[in-house]
């Protein structure tokens, strides 16, 4: 049985149990009242931000793992370059103070040539072994600057990190209070309840699967698409054949997602005035993405899609959630990676998507 089904069928199980008496959290928005809606908000909102903490969290205990490695390393450096210090001196003197002048005499005075071989090979070992020392030596200097350097970018992340946690504690808290005051203000606190308690397994066991499952499908539809612009005769030329243009227009996107996974079929791309609309539906979910294209010049020329609304079920997503898939899944278009070209300009409007680049050699 396929993941997709076994989702639908826990819906329909979640719908069933909510009962005649109430609406379902696997419903849509006009299903709810004006007080279920805002409780069924929260709740997500408040399921999310528990989330990212629990994920935050997991990032300050591996950085904590990678700070006592650090700290380790460190240590074994600094100890190993206090024990070759002396060595490394005393080599540098006598490079500079050219003590190793009486080596070289020894080969000038050489009475056969087997005796001159000889020395050459001691005096050859002699000065490889120096710079086998120096070598080591300036390694683990530099092992010990680049460790220190990641210590200090450690320090800062887990400082960010500690801040990320309180100020998402301190939400979790405010949506906790207005969920426990709207139950308290609530005609029905117990159906209102199970209405909150259904949307989180609902969300955790369908809702974040099927949006991980859309996203997922676009991220690999995405890394295609270069390619099908190309074969497709999208690509137009001009100014002496330096300049390119694309014009795709949602239909034909939406066609190709269609082409390449099943997921879209009911789901459609819309390109309005500078941003891009994304809708789709499953069963009784119900799926809207609000984004745009931007132009991005480091670390590499793209198009990169940020994320500025999340819908699920008419419920929004928090931010969290937002960044969390837009780090996971990269949607965006790469034309280098089929052509020679720089993008200079990217334009949505009236049911198109622009795209011009330049040529580079």
């Amino acid at each position: 049985m396929s993941k997709r089904l076994c989702a639908g069928l826990l819906a329909a199980a979640l719908a069933l149990a909510a009962g005649a008496d109430t609406a379902s959290a696997s419903g849509t928005a006009e299903e709810w009242t004006p007080e279920q809606r805002k409780l069924l908000q929260n709740t997500l909102s408040l399921n999310e931000l528990q989330r990212d903490v629990e994920r935050i969290a997991g990032e300050q205990e591996q950085l904590s793992r990678q700070r006592e490695r650090l700290n380790e390393e460190i240590k074994r450096l600094e100890g190993r370059i206090a024990d070759s210090r002396e060595r490394t001196g005393t080599i540098v003197r006598t490079q500079y103070m050219q003590s190793q002048r009486p080596m070289l005499l020894s080969l000038l005075n050489a009475r056969s040539f087997g005796e001159l071989t000889r020395l050459y090979t001691y005096y050859r070992l002699a000065v490889r072994h120096d710079e086998e020392v120096l070598l080591a030596f300036r390694r683990d200097t530099d092992d010990l600057r680049s460790r220190r350097d990641d210590l200090a970018a450690n320090a800062l992340r887990l400082e960010d990190i500690k801040l990320g946690i309180e100020n998402q504690q301190r939400r979790l808290r405010a949506l906790q209070e207005d969920i426990d005051a709207g139950l308290l203000a609530s005609d029905d606190p117990a159906s209102l309840g199970r209405l909150a308690e259904e949307l989180n397994v609902y969300w955790n066991n369908v809702g974040l699967y099927e949006v991980d499952e859309y996203f997922s499908s676009l991220a690999a539809a995405s890394n295609k698409l270069p390619d099908f612009l190309q074969s497709s005769g999208k690509m137009q030329v001009s100014g002496l054949g330096t300049r390119y243009t694309i014009e795709l227009t949602d239909g034909e996107l939406n066609d190709f997602l269609r082409s390449q996974s099943s997921d879209f079929e009911n789901f459609a791309f819309t390109f309005e005035d500078g941003r891009v609309v994304a809708e789709g539906q499953q069963g009784r979910l119900t799926l809207r993405i609000e984004g745009r294209y931007t132009l991005e010049a480091e670390p590499d020329n793209a198009i990169l899609f940020h994320v500025d609304k999340l819908v699920f079920n008419g419920l929004e997503l928090p931010e969290s959630t937002r960044k969390e898939l837009e780090q996971k899944y990269d949607l965006g278009f790469y034309p280098q990676q089929v052509a020679p070209v720089e993008v200079s300009s990217v334009e949505t409007a009236n049911g198109r998507l622009k795209i011009s680049l330049r040529l580079t050699l």
